[in-house]
């Protein structure tokens, strides 16, 4: 089962999609793991960056995940504190645009939250096409996509990361974008 934040990403992502006649993307398990492995590491790290804390680059990330990819992008950012004001910022960015826009078929997505840290709001999205992978979920959608929720967790080096759960808190925060595409 899918969570409701990334059935609302993905229905956020889908909308900007549809509204240039493209397919809509499906939600794939091996993407979400990458993502979700990059925003908890941005958040418990304190950094925004396509490089991970270990070195690990995206497409490192997504094969470690087992995604036999051909194409792939991320896109990453940070600060923002709702789904709306990162698609927005991403929507607003060209190579951020392309990404969502492009010729993908599949999407990961996750956030992370860390009150400690310099932006607070974490978020990675992964694009990925491969013709030996499928989708993990299809047809998520909600007509009023839900909010996000966050669950709190605490980090080897005791930094407080939040996952998908329980309601982030508002905060202003500065605010940081930036995408990747390999091919």
């Amino acid at each position: 089962m899918t969570t409701q934040y990334a059935a609302s990403m993905l229905a956020s992502v889908n909308a900007q999609r549809a509204a240039q006649g493209l397919p809509a993307l499906c939600l794939n398990t091996k993407l979400m793991a990458a993502s979700m492995r990059h925003s908890t590491d941005m958040a418990a790290k304190n950094f925004v960056s396509h490089t991970g804390s270990d070195g690990s680059t995206m497409s490192m990330r997504v094969t470690a995940a087992g995604y036999k990819w051909t194409r792939v992008a991320e896109n990453v950012a940070a600060g923002q504190s709702s789904i709306a004001a990162v698609m927005t910022s991403w929507m607003n960015s060209a190579g951020h645009r392309a990404n969502i826009l492009g010729d993908y078929t599949m999407f990961g997505t996750a956030y992370a939250y860390n009150s400690g840290s310099t932006y607070k709001h974490y978020w990675t999205q992964n694009f990925g096409k491969g013709s030996s992978e499928s989708c993990s979920y299809e047809d998520v959608e909600y007509e009023d996509a839900p909010t996000p929720t966050l669950n709190s967790t605490t980090d080897s080096d005791n930094s407080t990361v939040v996952l998908p759960n329980e309601p982030a808190p508002e905060v202003n925060t500065p605010t940081k974008l930036d995408s990747e595409v390999v091919l």
